[in-house]
């Protein structure tokens, strides 16, 4: 198994954009080709590179900014395509896809569950795309019906983010369960808390298939302790984001407002990498609220106080105001 970096896509942005410097930005999980690329891009074309070594955790973690900064003329973000190739003023999304066999994965499922399952859900990462319509015809041929969402503003058909499950939503009332291909436990979890319905993880890496129901419930009673235990908090720092793509002031301060009404002390931070090493640093604050990326307070099992996502942020108010704590994993859009 390979990651194959679409390598004619970047031959034609090149060519129609005659850069003279560009940037190249990928996920920790690429950067190995990351050098290889460099050097082929600057020997073939004469077009200096700058790899920007910062990890890539989406298109809302691109370099739009820095790239004015640097003097790029564009930047290439390897692994991250969605339905439109330029994101912001230099960004373009490059696709890279696995070369991974999807049968025997398949197969498997097939004999774990038709006659169980009448019809399901697929869903998937940029990374698998194209064997997406060919996964669907193979499983409805082979008596499990199969059918992806229809696409949701940039997303593909069938794709899912880690904070974007329009997908999955759309076909809550059309199907028994879903099939998330992929390795990403992650995203597979978030179709299972936003849908309710049951999810399981097909794994064509290491053929393996994964009900997540234990892990989905796992994270929503971490979720819920953590709004509990804010709650008590006196002093609450919020996280302000500088990535371009979660950069949400405005709400931080809405947020800020709402907690200082409540006799909270609260203080705010900005931060591009959250992590639990950093926020141990910080001592004084009883618990942090985040509005960045969801999967930093809901993934993270390292942090020495409550940290909350914005919608977590959103369940405290509630419970604050003497509501209920609600369904904080209810939207298919989480901030």
């Amino acid at each position: 198994m390979s990651a194959i970096i679409r390598e004619e896509q970047i031959q034609n942005i090149i060519m129609r954009e005659k850069p003279k410097r560009i940037g190249i930005q990928a996920p920790d999980g690429l950067i190995g080709s990351v050098l290889a690329l460099s050097d082929s891009i600057e020997s073939r074309y004469g077009v200096e590179t700058v790899i920007l070594f910062d990890p890539s955790y989406g298109i809302c973690d691109l370099s739009n900014l820095d790239a004015e900064r640097i003097g790029l003329d564009l930047v290439i973000n390897l692994g991250h395509s969605v339905n439109t190739e330029r994101v912001g003023k230099y960004t373009f999304l490059i696709d890279v896809e696995y070369d991974v066999d999807f049968i025997p994965v398949l197969d498997k499922a097939i004999a774990q569950f038709k006659g169980r399952l009448n019809k399901v859900g697929v869903l998937t990462i940029s990374n698998h795309k194209a064997q997406l319509d060919l996964i669907i015809r193979y499983l409805t041929d082979r008596g499990i019906k199969a059918i992806r969402g229809p696409g949701h503003g940039v997303l593909f058909g069938g794709q899912v983010f880690g904070c974007n499950y329009y997908n999955a939503k759309d076909l809550v009332e059309d199907v028994d369960a879903f099939f998330f291909y992929g390795q990403s436990r992650f995203h597979a979890i978030g179709v299972r808390l936003v849908t309710r319905k049951p999810t399981y993880l097909l794994d064509p890496f290491f053929n393996v298939i994964e009900d997540v129901t234990s892990g989905a419930e796992l994270i929503e009673r971490k979720a819920i302790l953590s709004v509990l235990k804010a709650k008590e908090a006196r002093t609450v720092g919020i996280i302000v984001s500088l990535k371009e793509g979660q950069f949400f002031m405005k709400q931080a301060l809405e947020l800020k407002e709402k907690l200082s009404s409540f006799g909270k002390k609260v203080f705010l931070f900005t931060m591009r990498e959250i992590t639990a090493q950093r926020l141990r640093t910080i001592k004084g604050v009883d618990a942090f609220l985040e509005t960045a990326c969801p999967r930093v307070a809901l993934d993270d099992e390292e942090f020495d106080r409550p940290v909350l996502s914005y919608d977590q942020g959103l369940a405290l108010i509630r419970l604050l105001e003497g509501g209920e704590l609600g369904d904080m994993f209810s939207s298919p859009f989480w901030v």
